[in-house]
């Protein structure tokens, strides 16, 4: 006999937990239908989850008592129960597939063209294939969507058809190669940039004849296909920029073709472009991405329903003020915080308005915001720390600034968390900041230092170590 309490690790109510409340009452109806089939004890079943919807974990949620209610006085049978599970699992399956369709209405259209197709029904079937022809979106599916609707006519339409019509097949193989060459460019693109990271190889079939026939001009005039092969481009052949303004021009230019999610995606290449040319020290993208960053906050390209990352919210706050935009930073933080996902809200909008006031001058206010919260995220807490001691270097507070490069220290040693590339970027911030302290006045240190930083590079916060040195040296 099964374990009376292992129903919470059974497929029924793995699915049943995914139910959001509204499919969980709509699922009643669906069973009291009758369109997956007889529903057998399943009703009965459903209406005793649904005390313990949607974690089912109480302790009086077992076999035996699911088989008591279902079967009355009867001794417990583990085949019965686990017929009874079955069934209901087949309705929840049936279930999510109907109400997938609600939300995939080419699916259900190409599955109602065919059958139409089947029966015969030639007016009402023209009627829906031809409904198709006014999607707005012009991404990889809609292709692959119109190859399938082509198909059916040609297979299942014309055939009947005593009169010549015109042949479809061209359009039919012209389709299925722009969704084939669009998502082999998509998936190549996606191989191209884990290899930048990691070391990893990968059998990509036809990937010189796809890129080949593309350099001759192949398919330019389909957005989808031009847009994945420029950002194919950016990425074997960063040095070309003109690779990254063609991208920036197709991308801005088609956007309404393409669905938030992949509109995203393509423009993080394009993100990922310009922040590659920064740490190379190329300034001039610093301009490239602010203008990028503003472009898809206004068409809210990276939002997630209404929600906007706080890991993106802080990467525009930082490119805005290494961009000179601190006017436009400041109102972008509070318009945008109600975007900020309510238990991450607090903390990301103190951080940017405590690095924003750092960045404006305003040292003590800045001081004042990071001590109102505890950050318990381990970036904010580095990036935290970062400004308190850049803080107490520009108020020349030595007492606590020793303090707390001491402090800091200890964490970076102490919080196993902490990667073996932070600790070392952050240890080496910490010891050339000390000593850009020790050796104010002081040229010959200075420019020694400066070499040094040069050398090393990788120190975090770097670029304000080579204001602060090149500052004081001006100074003398």
């Amino acid at each position: 006999m099964s374990d009376m309490n292992d129903l919470l690790n059974t497929k029924l109510i793995s699915t049943l937990s995914c139910f959001t409340p509204s499919e969980w009452r709509f699922f009643k109806n669906f069973l009291i239908s009758g369109v997956a089939g007889p529903i057998g004890k399943s009703l009965e079943f459903y209406n005793l989850l649904t005390d313990y919807y949607p974690h089912f974990t109480h302790k009086d949620l077992n076999r035996n008592r699911v088989f008591k209610v279902l079967f009355a006085k009867q001794e417990y049978e583990d085949k019965k129960l686990r017929y009874v599970m079955t069934d209901l699992f087949k309705q929840a399956s049936s279930f999510l597939k109907f109400n997938a369709l609600k939300f995939h209405p080419e699916e259900s259209n190409y599955l109602l063209t065919s059958e139409l197709a089947k029966r015969g029904a030639d007016k009402a079937f023209l009627a829906s294939y031809k409904s198709e022809e006014g999607n707005s979106l012009w991404d990889a599916d809609y292709y692959f969507n119109r190859y399938r609707e082509d198909l059916t006519y040609l297979n299942l339409y014309l055939p009947r058809q005593k009169r010549s019509m015109e042949h479809p097949i061209a359009a039919i193989a012209r389709n299925l190669d722009v969704f084939f060459v669009s998502r082999k460019l998509q998936l190549l693109c996606e191989i191209v940039n884990v290899r930048n990271v990691m070391s990893t190889e990968y059998d990509f079939i036809l990937q010189e004849q796809i890129i080949s026939v593309l350099k001759q001009g192949a398919f330019a005039e389909v957005p989808v296909i031009a847009i994945y092969f420029r950002i194919f481009m950016t990425l074997t052949e960063p040095d070309e920029v003109k690779n990254f303004f063609e991208l920036k021009d197709l991308l801005s230019i088609n956007s309404n073709l393409f669905k938030r999610d992949e509109l995203r995606d393509m423009y993080q290449y394009l993100m990922n472009y310009c922040i590659k040319k920064i740490n190379l020290g190329d300034s001039e993208y610093v301009k490239q991405l602010f203008k990028i960053y503003q472009l898809v906050i206004e068409n809210k390209v990276l939002f997630t329903g209404d929600h906007l990352s706080q890991w993106d919210f802080k990467n525009i706050v930082v490119i805005g003020i290494r961009a000179d935009e601190a006017a436009w930073v400041f109102d972008f933080i509070e318009e945008f915080k109600k975007h900020l996902l309510f238990s991450e809200r607090e903390n990301a909008y103190i951080y940017n308005m405590a690095y924003y006031c750092f960045s404006t001058g305003q040292y003590r206010k800045s001081l004042s915001l990071l001590r109102q919260v505890e950050f318990s995220d381990l970036y904010y807490q580095l990036d935290m720390r970062a400004i308190l001691l850049k803080c107490y270097y520009e108020m020349d507070d030595q007492e606590t600034f020793y303090y707390h490069t001491t402090a800091f220290k200890v964490f970076l040693s102490r919080n196993k968390l902490i990667s073996d590339y932070q600790r070392v970027i952050y240890r080496n911030m910490i010891k050339y900041a000390t000593r850009l302290m020790k050796s104010y006045g002081n040229k010959k240190q200075l420019e020694q230092l400066l070499v040094e930083i040069e050398q090393v590079k990788q120190i975090a916060d770097i670029n304000w170590l080579r204001k602060k040195i090149g500052e004081t040296l001006w100074k003398k």
